[in-house]
């Protein structure tokens, strides 16, 4: 018997150096999947020579669990975004991942070669770089669609113009409500099924194949290239990027909705900006998976933060002392955590709903009743019977809820109004009869696929219970005396193996059908939406009470869905049937209304009190778990270095910037989060403290002797325990490679301010800028350092420079301090030119002479040096080319500010 499944859906959320740590993590999920999947296939896996024992330690704790590890589900956001493109890029053309290590040290490295090389007019670092050296990774793997393996990806950002979202309150009042969220999907998935028209006259609904490989198109790759350089560019740092080439991968918000300007393309930069970690696709994406096996199924959140309060500490300020920086930057994380907490409340939520254990409980006890209780059928029927009632009512409040959210959706205006409980009352009383729910209680009695008159949601919910106790008859078979090896003799053995392989086939088949309902479940909602008003009379609308019957009736009526839905509820009870109970034609027809039965009864008994949410949305069976750096790793004094937490991580500092600073501090993060996610994944798999210590001792030894050593770990938490961070940083700012790089950066803040984050400008712009950098840049041209903006500010420029180089975080008092400066040097060298005058000229001037004189002969140089600036640019922006190409001007603005700084 094939092992259980674990799958794991990965949403990743992390910002800017601290991708990092991520790519960390994401390395050594990706050693344990392909250390399970070479277990399962028994097939030699290519590993790294550094990373073969580890690779070893994962298929021994993968043997002993018997389980085999899948990633099908990947949401990226900012810097998640993009290790989570990489990963998903690999399992989706069959390959490797690439070498992150190498990557995130050549690729993440402050130099001028590399993210200081040519940063737009718009941003400090250069974003192009980042986007080409992500697009060189993605089109190096050698893609094999042989052994690519579905997956689903969702990519975040974030818009720098929100669509419009309306809303309307319950008293007709409007408002409306930016949406800046943007989610883009990309897919692997060959079985991929779609429900729409075919046939010659384009006018029968079928489901038809429309398999997706993403990974394995270029053109797509593109796209997916773009869309994780978008979601890691965190705002100032990297340039924003047009979404137009995104917007067929978009999923958030729907274009195909016909509301106001659904369609229109933004500007997006970092995901993270919203914390934007979807969990609801992703919960949506784990149940459309086909399954040929009992699978276990766990959200793995994935976030760089210790996920914890800071601690209170006596010393610190009261909140009436709190100095301004303080403030603001509290003000800028409440959103963030804000917005994290909505996104642990959805989970929460969602894992509330999950009633197929109360479906299956009820089943179970019919198809296997207790032998002292041989009237519990007869008892469940009657409890059903009696239940029909409310069952009926809690199904058409549900779907007049459904609709009438899916019809403000396509509308672009959400009410926020209760649907009344007399609104059901109307629809039984004088409106038309629903076709999606049965009218009496009879259905239970006298069950029947053909027609189906239960509705989609319930025929889906059917499909679940099945699938949940085949795959409890699975894990049930696989160990304990019903399992092959405790068979008494060979031929009992071969039966049972042959039960176990009817048991996994029976799973895919119905997977397949689960996914063919819920391909007309998404078409269902994508009518609704659409639909403007009732067929047959235009002037009909949509009523508060039978508009919503009405429309839901046409629909099932034009797509023909109670024989489609009928065909694959048969379809899945055959399987299920074929798999249990043994062959007999004879029976098999009274098997079918036997089983259904049970699922009817299970249907009405769990839902006639059911959420309108349960009753229409269905969400799968998940387990949770938060892989994050707040644990430590055991090789290491828990006393000393534990207390840390989150900050034994470089890219914590600098406000998630200091992984950039030095390549060794890069690899201390990324070995930590191979560390971090072997502590936290062990946890899936061994449940015994005592032994998962062991492995997990042994497993970080093999990391760190592939990585920096354990030594040098001890050195950097050593240095990471200092208490105030402007010491971590004072031994680099001291080198000479530290102060280039800190004034490289400098620089390119001050281009942004001066410019104001244009390429275009007047002249007169354009001379107060390049006067700017002319008087307080580093590097200039020889022949202008005899101007007189230059000499005025040069010991203001001198001072400036090499305060801000040694102590960045004292950038605010040295400007001040500088500013000052520049205006005593200007209005002092005035007065001693006038001294001078005075001397050997004018010696009956006055001092209020002289300081007239002074400041006056100070204006007219430097308006002198403005006006033969002003017009030196206006000379060069007429000499260029009037028509240029668009690509043309684009070099042409990246590379200005790099010359602007050169030539100033």
């Amino acid at each position: 018997m094939n092992p259980e499944q674990t799958r794991l859906a990965l949403v990743l959320n992390g910002g800017v150096s601290l991708a990092v740590w991520m790519g960390g993590v994401t390395h050594e999920l990706d050693l344990l999947r392909r250390a399970s999947r070479g277990l399962q296939s028994g097939q030699p896996e290519s590993v790294a020579k550094a990373d073969q024992v580890c690779f070893d330690l994962w298929q021994q704790v993968m043997h002993r669990a018997h389980t085999h590890v899948l990633v099908d589900v990947i949401a990226g956001t900012s810097a998640g975004g993009l290790n989570g493109s990489l990963f998903a890029a690999a399992i989706g053309r069959g390959t490797a991942l690439p070498n992150l290590r190498k990557t995130w040290q050549d690729a993440a490295a402050l130099t001028d070669d590399r993210l200081l090389g040519a940063p737009p007019y718009n941003s400090v670092l250069d974003g192009r770089y980042f986007e080409h050296e992500i697009g060189k990774i993605l089109r190096g793997m050698a893609g094999s669609p042989c052994a690519a393996e579905p997956v689903t990806l969702f990519v975040t950002a974030t818009a720098l113009d929100g669509l419009p979202e309306y809303l309307r309150d319950g008293f007709g009042g409007r408002f409306e409500v930016a949406d800046h969220r943007r989610i883009y999907k990309f897919q692997h998935d060959p079985h991929a099924v779609v429900f729409r028209k075919t046939g010659a006259e384009c006018d029968v609904w079928k489901p038809q194949s429309a398999g997706r490989r993403d990974f394995l198109d270029d053109q797509v790759l593109e796209r997916l290239q773009l869309a994780a350089r978008a979601s890691a560019g965190f705002p100032v740092a990297f340039a924003p990027v047009d979404e137009s080439p995104l917007l067929q991968q978009r999923v958030r918000p729907a274009p195909e909705i016909p509301s106001r300007r659904r369609d229109r393309a933004s500007w997006i930069v970092d995901g993270g900006l919203l914390n934007n970690a979807p969990f609801g696709p992703v919960l949506e994406a784990i149940g459309d998976r086909r399954v040929d096996g009992p699978v276990r199924r766990v959200v793995v959140y994935i976030v760089p933060s210790a996920g914890v309060t800071q601690r209170h500490v006596e010393s610190k300020l009261p909140c009436k002392a709190t100095e301004w920086p303080s403030v603001l930057g509290t003000a800028i994380s409440y959103p963030r955590e804000a917005d994290f907490r909505s996104g642990a409340a959805e989970l929460l939520e969602r894992m509330n709903r999950q009633s197929f254990d109360r479906h299956l409980e009820i089943f179970i006890r019919q198809v296997e009743p207790p032998k002292d209780q041989d009237d519990r059928e007869e008892d469940l029927g009657r409890l059903a019977e009696s239940l029909f009632r409310e069952y009926r009512r809690s199904r058409i409040r549900g779907a007049v809820w459904k609709v009438r959210q899916l019809r403000e959706e396509g509308r672009g205006v959400r009410s926020l109004v209760v649907i009344p409980h007399e609104d059901v009352a109307s629809i039984l009383g004088n409106g038309p009869r629903p076709a999606w729910v049965p009218e009496s209680a009879d259905a239970l009695n006298t069950p029947k696929c053909e027609p189906w008159v239960w509705g989609g949601s319930a025929a889906e919910r059917l499909m679940w219970t099945l699938v949940s106790d085949i795959e409890r008859r699975l894990r049930a078979s696989a160990a304990g005396p019903d399992s092959p090896p405790c068979a008494s003799n060979e031929e009992e053995a071969e039966s049972r193996r042959r039960k176990q392989s009817a048991l996994t086939g029976a799973l895919g088949e119905l997977s397949s059908c689960v996914r063919i309902v819920r391909s007309v479940q998404d078409t269902v909602f994508g009518l609704i939406r659409n639909a403007a008003e009732i067929r047959g009379d235009p002037d009909e609308r949509l009523g508060p009470e039978h508009g919503p019957t009405t429309l839901l009736n046409t629909i099932y009526q034009d797509l023909g869905l109670s024989d489609v839905l009928g065909e694959q509820v048969r379809k899945s009870i055959e399987a299920y049937n074929s798999a249990v109970h043994t062959a007999d034609d004879a029976g098999a027809e009274r098997r079918i209304v036997t089983t259904l039965r049970s699922c009817l009864i299970a249907e009405v008994a769990a839902q006639a009190f059911a959420s309108r949410e349960e009753l229409t949305e269905h969400t799968p069976q998940f387990e949770f778990l938060r892989l994050g750096p707040d644990d430590h790793s055991p090789l290491f004094p828990l006393d000393k270095y534990a207390p840390l937490g989150e900050r034994k991580l470089y890219g914590i500092r600098l406000n998630h910037f200091g992984a950039f600073v030095k390549p060794e501090w890069r690899a201390s993060d990324f070995t930590w989060g191979r560390l971090d996610a072997s502590h936290h994944l062990l946890r899936l798999f061994i449940s015994d403290h005592q032994q998962r210590q062991l492995i997990e001792t042994e497993m970080h030894e093999a990391i760190l002797q592939a990585e920096i050593g354990k030594e040098q770990m001890r050195r950097n938490l050593d240095e990471l325990a200092e208490p105030k961070e402007s010491e971590l940083f004072k031994n680099y700012l001291d080198t000479k490679t530290g102060r280039h790089t800190t004034g490289r950066v400098v620089e390119a803040v001050l281009r942004i301010l001066v410019g104001k984050g244009s390429p275009v400008s007047g002249a007169k712009a354009e001379a107060g800028k390049v006067m700017f950098r002319r008087a307080f840049g580093r590097r200039v041209e020889a022949w202008q350092w005899l101007g007189p903006s230059r000499l005025v500010c040069s010991p203001a420029r001198w001072l400036w420079w090499r305060r801000v180089r040694k102590d960045p975080a004292m950038t605010m008092r040295t400007t001040l301090w500088a500013a000052i400066m520049a205006f005593v040097s200007a209005i002092g060298g005035a007065f001693g030119l006038s001294v001078l005058v005075r001397y050997f000229w004018k010696d009956s001037w006055s001092w209020a002479i002289q300081l007239v004189t002074a400041a006056a002969g100070m204006a007219v140089l430097l308006l002198m040096e403005f006006a033969f600036t002003s017009l030196c640019c206006w000379i060069a922006k007429r000499a260029q080319p009037r028509t240029t190409s668009a690509s043309s001007t684009d070099d042409e603005s990246t590379s200005q500010p790099e010359d602007a700084a050169t030539t100033a």
